[in-house]
């Protein structure tokens, strides 16, 4: 009953993905758990959807259902209510042993990696004249990290560690809303600030543009360190052009979206998705914004710390493109 309500709510949300003609006694459908309507798992799901319901293997179609986020769509996959679902990075790996986060739903040993799709990057601005020009030029300074418990923090905390600096290099920490920022560097009352999102981010717009505010690289010697034991961590950059100012990319940082599923869909369901969205990958890629600029070898390695699912192993090898 829970599948079908989700099946019918699916095929109520997703207006965009392509409609078959095979009889619905005939069809195989697959259901890929998203996020909020508003937010970018969504579309991104509808466009795997989209692709697969064009290509209508073996007589298989696509639904999308939409729910609150990864927590959600790792009980969704654990009870079967979805064959497929979006999950940040990060929480893919807690999610495997019922670490922070899932405490309540237990370890889902099962979870398996099917692609990397888009990413969460981080850019640090510096205000105009605060003398920062790389991580290492944050010591001392009064940077926002953002408030305790949200995503920026969290992300901010990791840059630090990252390029092996704490909140004790700083002078102090400062724990504004992603709303405040913008202003208080424009005000001066920080010297920078972190913003991590899908970039262009308006509020990183708004401390570029009113007060010349320029993102810094997000780089250190001791990155490639701990990129290697975080492998839900990857690099990224913010390409010339997403803000005004910057004449060249951006190193930067992100966490990927990460589309799963579990050991208990059959390979060829993965198999068919996977191979569905590589034969159609520029059309996939212009779906939607979020995922412009996607690479086909991102899509096997980027953020991806779990294991594959045996499906998508076969067509990645197939296809020449290891992890």
């Amino acid at each position: 009953m829970v599948r079908r309500n989700i099946l019918a709510l699916a095929g109520l949300s997703l207006v965009l993905c392509a409609t078959t003609s095979a009889n619905a006694a005939d069809r195989h459908t697959l259901v890929i758990g998203s996020g909020e309507v508003t937010g970018f798992y969504f579309p991104a799901a509808g466009a795997l959807c989209r692709v697969l319901n064009k290509e209508h293997p073996r007589g298989t179609t696509c639904a999308v259902a939409p729910s609150s986020g990864s927590a959600a769509n790792v009980a969704a996959l654990k009870s079967g209510e979805v064959d497929f679902a979006i999950l940040q990075s990060r929480a893919a790996l807690l999610a495997t042993s019922g670490g922070e986060g899932f405490k309540d739903i237990g370890a889902t040993p099962e979870l398996r990696a099917v692609m990397s799709l888009h990413g969460e990057a981080v850019a640090v601005l510096a205000r105009q004249g605060s003398g920062i020009e790389n991580l290492a030029d944050l010591k001392g300074k009064r940077v926002n990290l953002g408030r305790p418990g949200s995503f920026q923090r969290a992300m901010a905390e990791m840059v630090l560690e990252a390029a092996g600096l704490s909140e004790g290099d700083l002078a102090p920490a400062v724990e504004l809303d992603l709303a405040e920022e913008a202003t208080a560097l424009c005000e001066g009352n920080i010297d920078a600030a972190f913003f991590t999102g899908i970039h262009p981010m308006p509020e990183a717009a708004v401390a570029v543009d009113e007060c010349n505010s320029m993102p810094i690289p997000v780089k250190a010697k001791s990155m490639d360190a701990y990129i290697k034991r975080n492998g839900w961590l990857s690099r990224a950059v913010i390409r010339h052009g997403t803000y005004d100012g910057p004449k060249e990319d951006i190193p930067s940082l992100q966490l990927k979206a990460v589309l799963a599923t579990t050991t208990r869909l059959p390979a060829e369901d993965v198999y068919d998705l996977v191979k569905s969205v590589h034969a159609n990958f520029p059309a996939f890629t212009r779906l939607h914004p979020v995922l412009k600029g996607l690479g086909k070898a991102e899509t096997v390695k980027d953020g991806i710390a779990i294991k594959l699912h045996d499906g998508a192993e076969k067509f990645y090898g197939e296809a020449g493109l290891s992890k």
